[in-house]
């Protein structure tokens, strides 16, 4: 009896840290979203850049807004120096120690710069792919050299599949604003329904734990 108390203990604190992570990721995206989607959309107009690829790069390379890397230099999308750059550089450690990063007073003009830097001739195949097409993008970012790791494809198409972030690119019928609202009613929507699932699957298992426990104490 003892054994299973500890078992849906552990369950339940197992269950809870995972809910309450979750609801914390979500919200921090959500204020990401809110932030900064505008620039996104605007980039996309201006450059066919898919929207969700900006927000996903934007989410993935920054960790929601919240690394000592994009906190210290405006740069959500972990572009290097590089040769070219004369603007102002920050030094973090990367791939090797002490490299140099672009280093900007804005994230709007870290989403500006993202766009330039995608016109590089190395990413000129992404512009040939269509402008809805994200699993495309992702994967021809990945082949152009983007990143170092060999995962980053699916590192992204899972960001932006996660976060429905591809709803950005479908929808153009509407103004900026109303595309955000549209996009935040819908994921609003989708954690209600998140929330409501776990707290019936915490109920679930209760409910067996107190069918064995009565099945013990009764034999």
């Amino acid at each position: 009896m003892r054994n299973i108390f500890y078992f849906f203990l552990l369950f339940f604190m197992y269950s809870s840290y995972s809910f309450s992570e979750n609801s914390e990721e979500i919200e921090n995206m959500i204020k990401y979203i809110k932030k900064y989607a505008v620039f996104a959309i605007e980039e996309m107009e201006k450059f066919g850049i898919p929207a969700s690829i900006k927000l996903g790069q934007g989410l993935l390379e920054s960790s929601i807004g919240n690394s000592s890397l994009s906190k210290a230099t405006n740069n959500h999308f972990g572009i290097k120096c590089g040769i070219n750059w004369t603007g102002e550089s920050y030094y973090h450690d990367d791939d090797s120690s002490k490299e140099c990063f672009r280093k900007y007073n804005t994230v709007k003009d870290s989403f500006i710069d993202h766009s330039k830097f995608l016109k590089k001739p190395r990413y000129s195949k992404l512009f040939l792919l269509k402008k809805n097409d994200y699993k495309a993008w992702a994967i021809e970012l990945q082949k152009a050299g983007y990143a170092t790791s060999s995962k980053y494809s699916n590192l992204l198409i899972h960001q932006i599949e996660k976060y429905y972030l591809w709803k950005f690119d479908e929808d153009r019928d509407h103004d900026i604003d109303k595309r955000i609202d549209s996009y935040l009613t819908f994921i609003n929507k989708r954690n209600k329904k998140y929330d409501s699932f776990f707290i019936r699957k915490i109920w679930f298992f209760y409910k067996i734990y107190l069918l064995i426990k009565k099945k013990i104490n009764d034999s």
